[in-house]
């Protein structure tokens, strides 16, 4: 389907922008509690602004990508079974399918807990 000839390029350039991204948002959560606590906020308030909270679905960020993993393993597994070769169109198409059930799944499982938490509360 993908040789590793255009595949290590682009898995290089997403964690090269996945690193850039993380180190930019560690800095800049660092400055912004730098200059609260020298406005003279509590280092409480500094936290509280600077972290997300309890609530946000962001933070299923492991269930997320397993279940996209799981689905997109559970889509190679069938297209094996498929009477079609691996560099035909179709297969791709495959893959995203179960790649996107595996992300709706996952929206769909975040919504009930943040009812359920809201629901508690």
């Amino acid at each position: 389907m993908f040789s590793s000839a255009t595949l290590v390029p682009v898995a290089f350039v997403l964690a090269l922008a996945f690193a850039l991204v993380a180190v930019t948002k560690i800095i800049s959560d660092g400055i912004t509690r730098r200059r609260l606590i020298k406005a003279g906020s509590a280092p409480d308030l500094a936290r509280a602004i600077t972290t997300t909270s309890q609530d946000d679905p962001g933070l299923y960020g492991a269930l997320k990508w397993g279940l996209v993993t799981g689905a997109a393993g559970l889509a190679l597994i069938l297209i094996q079974f498929l009477p079609y070769r691996s560099d035909e169109p179709i297969v791709l198409g495959v893959v995203l399918v179960f790649v996107a059930a595996g992300l709706l799944t996952y929206y769909a499982s975040a919504r009930r807990v943040a009812r359920t938490k809201r629901g508690a509360a």
